[in-house]
């Protein structure tokens, strides 16, 4: 089963949209596209393409938009509108925005000295005291104004979603279908092959999918879950396991995040038809290893949140259990440890 963990970064004032710069991006194979430059972080760079945000390794773009991006970077930026600090700014203890940037995305208020405010992911600002007048996206934690919202955007089982995860969001079950698609061959190439018993996908509300979950003793923040039933028959003299698989997944989940959570539900899968058993950390951790491996194909900013999500979780299973087994994966790489995951086979 796969959890979710987001978080807010809280600060402290303590004194006293927008536009981008558009430029024409060209590939090392010369294909090109139009967007805006939003981050840098190290080799890795951001860019907007028609309201949506990606990340993308620097080697990927011509010597010329890397000197671009290098020129952009030695610039100091309001995190707000990404443009070059000037004029009238406000400093917190760890950023400095523009003075027409920094105020309340619910009341439009200005920051004074001494309040107390939040900053999501993507730049959104709020004072701490609006309390449900804000909502925050279970996906990718992006701020929106709840009364401004769309009703569909929050979900009948206490959920909500911001407006590009809800459009983005996967609420049919023929598209659910199509990411267990698209994920197939990555998981293929990584050694996790199609599984021998019959596998089934459920679109659920959290409610369902908790319910389900406490037949395994599962509870938390679930995004996904495997339940196996499995039949040992004997014939000719040969024993032989019969699988069915139920995979469960919360309706609504934008395309990135079912990558991720059917990623996840695939190790499960992957585990169970070989009996393999161990401690909650090295399952849980084992499968989020083959999460973010999917999530490695993905190019979006959300995909990037929720690896980060995965490295920061305080979890005893689901954050701890994937540090041990990324720490043992650069040691040792997939293959080996896919052996030493089989080994820890116990068939009944």
């Amino acid at each position: 089963m796969l959890q979710s963990v987001s978080g807010l970064l809280l600060l402290f004032i303590l004194f006293g949209s927008l536009f981008l710069d558009a430029r024409v991006w060209t590939t090392r194979d010369g294909t090109k596209s139009q967007g805006e430059l939003i981050e840098v972080e190290g080799d890795r760079i951001g860019i907007r393409i028609h309201d949506r945000d990606y990340h993308f390794s620097i080697k990927r773009f011509s010597d010329q938009d890397q000197d671009y991006v290098r020129q952009w970077a030695e610039v100091s930026r309001c995190p707000i509108c990404l443009r070059g600090l000037r004029g009238k700014t406000k400093r917190t203890s760890t950023d400095e925005f523009h003075a027409e940037c920094f105020r309340c995305m619910v009341c439009a208020k200005g920051f004074v000295g001494g309040e107390r405010f939040q900053l999501d992911p993507w730049g959104g600002l709020s004072h701490l005291h609006h309390g449900k007048a804000l909502a925050s996206c279970g996906s990718c934690s992006r701020f929106f104004v709840r009364s401004k919202a769309k009703p569909a955007q929050l979900f009948a089982d206490g959920r909500v979603s911001c407006e590009t995860c809800f459009q983005d969001g996967i609420l049919d079950q023929r598209l659910l279908e199509k990411v267990l698609l698209r994920i197939k061959p990555v998981m293929r190439e990584l050694g996790l092959s199609e599984p021998r018993g019959s596998l089934s996908l459920h679109m659920v509300d959290q409610n369902i999918l908790s319910r389900e979950a406490l037949k395994i003793n599962a509870r938390g923040n679930l995004r996904g879950l495997t339940l196996t039933k499995y039949k040992v028959v004997g014939q000719r003299g040969q024993v032989r396991a019969t699988f069915d698989h139920k995979i469960y997944v919360l309706y609504g989940l934008p395309h990135i995040e079912c990558v991720s959570v059917l990623a996840h539900e695939w190790a499960h899968v992957w585990l169970n038809e070989r009996f393999i058993e161990s401690t909650p950390p090295v399952i849980e951790g084992f499968c989020n290893l083959v999460s973010e491996h999917a999530l490695g194909q993905e190019k979006s900013k959300l995909s990037s949140i929720i690896k980060e999500n995965m490295i920061k979780s305080d979890s005893p299973v689901y954050g701890a259990g994937y540090r041990r087994m990324k720490q043992r994966l650069a040691q040792i790489g997939w293959s080996v440890l896919l052996k030493e995951m089989k080994a820890k086979s116990s068939p009944p």
